[in-house]
Parts: C-alpha cells; sequence; structure tokens
C-alpha cells in the first residue's frame, strides 16, 4: 500500500476522532472492529495493520525510536565549514548535532543549506558552529505522539534524546516518528542494511537495535523482557558483558549467536530455534 493511501487512513482516523459525536472505544475494541472488517474485505490487511501501527504510535517513547548515541553522527563546534560540510557529504544526512566539550554537551545543529550558503557567503573556513541552530532536547520518556505534535507545531525536524542524567541518549527526527506509521521509508541513498533479514523459515538476522516487541512478533514467540528495549539490550544484560563475535545466548528456546560487534555495540545478531538435547538413550 501506497504512503499517500496510508496517510489517507490515517486521516480518516484522526478526523473519527475529533468527531464529537463518536462514542469513546478501546483499543482492544478498535483492534477487534479492524480484524472483523478486515474478515470481510471492508478494508485491506495493511490498512488494518496500519490501525494497529497507530495505536502503538501512542503508546511510544522516544528511547524506543531514537538513533542511540553509539550509533548518532555529530560533530565539534571547533570544525571549520568545509571540514562540516565533509561530513554532512560522507554521511548523507541534512541536520548534524553539533557539540562542546563532548557528545553530553550539545550546543546547536547544523543544517547543510546553511553550510552551503555560509561556504558560499564566508568561505570554507569560516566556523561551522556560527551557523548552528538552537538544539531542542527531549526526554527519553516523551511520548513520540507528543514529539510529532511539537515538531509540526515549532517547525524543528530532529530533537536530542537526553536521559534523567541529562547526557546525551540519541537522537530522534520527524523521519523516525513517520516510519512508526508507514513503515521504512527508504530513497536513492539509503544503503543501511535491512534491520530484520528472513534466514530460513525459523531463522533471522537482525540489527541489535530491533525492538525485542517486534522480534517477538517477526518469531511468533514472546522473547524475555526486561529493563531492555532492544535484542542488543536483551543479550548485553543477560550475559553481563559486551559479547565477542560468534558468542551464544540461549533463551526460551531461541539461539541469538552475535555476529558483529561494532565497537561495544551488537550490531548483528542471527536468531533460530535453540538446537533440541538429545532425549535420554538416544
Amino acid at each position: 500500500m501506497s504512503v499517500v493511501v496510508r496517510f489517507g487512513l490515517l486521516r480518516r482516523l484522526v478526523l473519527a476522532g475529533r468527531n464529537r459525536q463518536v462514542p469513546q472505544v478501546s483499543e482492544e475494541e478498535l483492534l477487534a472492529v479492524a480484524e472483523a472488517a478486515e474478515a470481510s474485505d471492508a478494508i485491506e490487511p495493511e490498512e488494518r495493520e496500519l490501525i494497529g501501527q497507530i495505536i502503538e504510535f501512542g503508546d511510544t517513547v522516544a528511547r524506543e525510536v531514537m538513533v542511540p548515541r553509539t550509533d548518532t553522527v555529530a560533530m565539534s563546534d571547533q570544525l571549520s565549514v568545509g571540514e562540516a560540510i565533509g561530513i554532512v557529504i560522507e554521511h548523507g544526512y541534512s541536520r548534524v548535532p553539533v557539540y562542546g566539550e563532548g557528545i553530553d554537551d550539545v550546543v546547536g545543529v547544523v543544517h547543510a543549506k546553511d553550510l552551503m550558503r555560509a561556504e558560499r557567503e564566508q568561505g570554507k573556513e569560516s566556523p561551522a558552529a556560527a551557523v548552528a541552530r538552537t538544539p531542542h532536547f527531549v526526554p527519553e520518556t516523551k511520548r513520540i505522539s507528543l514529539l510529532l505534535r511539537e515538531m509540526q507545531a515549532e517547525k524543528f525536524h530532529i530533537a536530542i534524546v537526553v536521559d534523567e542524567y541529562g547526557g546525551t541518549a540519541g537522537v530522534v527526527t520527524l523521519e523516525d516518528l513517520i516510519e512508526e506509521l508507514v513503515g521504512e521509508i527508504v530513497d536513492e541513498f539509503d544503503v543501511e542494511e535491512p534491520m530484520i533479514e528472513r534466514m530460513a523459515p525459523a531463522a533471522v538476522r537482525v540489527n541489535g537495535r530491533v525492538p525485542i516487541d517486534e522480534l517477538s512478533e517477526v518469531l511468533g514467540a514472546p522473547l524475555p523482557i526486561g529493563d531492555w528495549d532492544t535484542v542488543g539490550g536483551l543479550i548485553f544484560n543477560t550475559l553481563g558483558h559486551v559479547p565477542d563475535e560468534g558468542e551464544t545466548l540461549v533463551v526460551d528456546g531461541w539461539e541469538l549467536r552475535v555476529e558483529r560487534v561494532t565497537g561495544r555495540r551488537i550490531a548483528r545478531v542471527i536468531v533460530k530455534p535453540a538446537p533440541q538435547p538429545d532425549a535420554p538413550g538416544d
């Protein structure tokens, strides 16, 4: 289903929610109605899926959709415009956070178009920080439905997510929020590996940042939940150390083998059913 069609359905749901004559219904009731509508061919399966995504959207917080600090591309406030343009071109981002003493000291956000204008008008040796815009900060626990409204009202496309101690936890963009509703948005410049890749009927290769509940849905079986949101978090907290590549963890009948580690971050994991022990006497 196209993004245009999905937004059309989203618009109808939003308008329905504004109609004061519509009685209040629970999330479970709405999902039941959507499933019944799909069964009767009144709506397409993709539309029922979108209704579920809209409901989940209201309960999702920034921590669950942000790019974590380990993957965040940022630049020092000491860089020149020419150096900053090099970073923008290398990573393909139109907005990049600028830090002072370290990543926990974000002092601004530079836009690619501002850098291009500064290079033309002031020269590539001029300071990039001079064209940085005021950053927007949000807590990890902020609901993304509220954040989306703020981005629309205040006209900004990127926010710095901070943890309870005031440190930088990551960044979240308008695109991240929209993708929670309509699915992954891929353009001609995206070269990232898929977050979830089916390898066999019961085996998948996943990015360490994949949410636990999303992987559980793909596997059709619940994985352990706790003080973590992602597959990498599950492995790290269960093992109690940064795993080596090839290290394996077995939980609830599933084998999670760490395929790639980048620094201290679990980058790729292969998940498949754990081997069953031989029965006595075999």
